[in-house]
Order: C-alpha cells, then structure tokens, then sequence
C-alpha cells in the first residue's frame, strides 16, 4: 500500500512539473515571437533629416514613418527660404516610438528690408558673371576678386565678403573668391614607358591619358612611348590629357 501510494505521489508530481515547464516554454515562445514583440515592445523609427525641406514635404515624411509633426515657430532667416525647416527636434538619427512628435522651426523668409539697405544674396556655386548679375539686380556692385585653386570649375564663386545675409547699404562692394581651377602641374616624362605605366604615372600627377597613335621604328624598342604631347616640364591644368605615340612592330 505505501509503494503504491509514493508511486502516485511521484506520478503526480512528475505531472505537474511538466505541465510548469511546458507552460514556461510556451509562454517564452510567444512573449518572444515577432508578433507579440509588435504589440508589447514599441518599435523604434528613426527620424529623418528635415533642414532645409518645406513644411508639407517634411510631414508627409514624417506620416509615412509614423511620427507627427509640430511647428514649434517660425522665424526670419536671412538666407532660408521661406516655408522651409530650419531646425528639428530631435535631431536627425535619434529613435522615437511610433506616433512621437517631431518639433520644427520654419524660416519666415529675410526680414524686410529697410529704405537704403539690402540683404547680401548666396552667390556660392554661381559662375563670376552670375554673380554680377544677380549683385545688380540687388543694387550692389561686384568688388574685389580674388582667385584660388579649386576643385570647382574655373570662374565658380567660393565665397563672399560680407557673407550671405548680411544688410548692406545699397551700392555696396560684395568682394568675392572665385576658382582658377585644380591649379597646375608639371607634365612628367612618358619615353620609355608602356601605355599602362604611362597611364599611372599621369593619374598620379593629376593627368590624364589622351590619344595613343603608333609608329613603327625597327631602330627602337616596341611597345614603348617614344614621343609625347605636351612635352615633359611643361605646366598643364590639372586633368589636362597628355597624348602619346608608341613604337609598335609591323604587322
């Protein structure tokens, strides 16, 4: 009688026991489970860069992210256009959870300008001529120019003194720096060169290969550079194309 009874207690134990660990594992797996995570975990957005962007184009992509939209105010700026975002909160890159605002300032375009004086405009990126154009438009006067070696096209405006949005009486000298270019090198020697080691050695120097012709000279080594155009020592442009002829054997 008492085995049977410690058989039944044990039994029932052993029951018991699985019937805990079988609930734990099946409450581990749908606690865990993708769509459980959905509902009980929030999920994180990041939030997009809105500078520079105008007011409908920034909530639509916000809407479609899942986040809202506020503006906070707005404010004159003298180089931002008006309507569009000038500042967020939070900064780009930050993670919110599904519905969270984003707060927004919005520019109010320049501020009026008063009788004599106007606002410097951007000229950054505008070819010199531009520059004096839009400057006229604006009641002002190209001043001094100065030059400096650039990776922009030749002539483009890098800067401006005053800056952009400063007031200025009318009449004002804008003095800008405008490109020359990449700047200069010197053109290095080819002659005895193959095309592939010839074309190395331009990029190098900041060159580029241009023509190849062939001429047959049994008198020379084949497959070699035996002239080249510019000449070595000359000072080109930067990205300039140096031309080559290389002695080939006839066929």
């Amino acid at each position: 009688m008492y085995y049977q009874q410690s058989g039944t207690k044990c039994f029932v134990i052993s029951f018991f026991t699985s019937l805990i660990v079988a609930g734990a594992v099946s409450f581990a797996i749908w606690y865990f489970s993708p769509s459980f995570s959905g509902i009980h975990r929030k999920q994180k957005i990041e939030v997009p860069n809105l500078k520079g962007i105008d007011l409908e184009t920034a909530r639509s992509l916000l809407d479609s992210k899942g986040l809202s939209l506020i503006v906070e105010k707005e404010i004159e700026d003298p180089v931002m256009e008006k309507g569009k975002i000038l500042f967020q909160n939070p900064i780009m890159g930050t993670f919110l959870n599904k519905g969270d605002i984003v707060k927004v300032v919005v520019s109010k375009g320049p501020p009026p300008e008063e009788k004599g004086e106007v606002i410097v405009p951007d000229l950054t990126g505008l070819d010199l001529n531009q520059a004096k154009v839009l400057l006229a438009e604006k009641k002002l006067i190209i001043g001094n120019v100065k030059k400096e070696v650039s990776d922009k096209p030749e002539n483009t405006v890098l800067s401006s003194i005053p800056e952009p949005g400063k007031r200025v009486p009318e009449g004002f000298k804008v003095d800008v720096v405008v490109s020359v270019g990449p700047g200069e090198t010197v053109v290095p020697r080819l002659y005895g060169l193959s095309v592939e080691r010839a074309r190395r050695k331009l990029a190098n120097a900041g060159l580029k290969l241009g023509n190849v012709y062939t001429t047959t000279d049994p008198e020379r080594a084949f497959d070699i550079i035996i002239r080249q155009s510019p000449r070595a020592g000359s000072k080109v442009k930067k990205g300039s194309k140096v031309d080559v002829t290389v002695n080939v054997e006839e066929r």
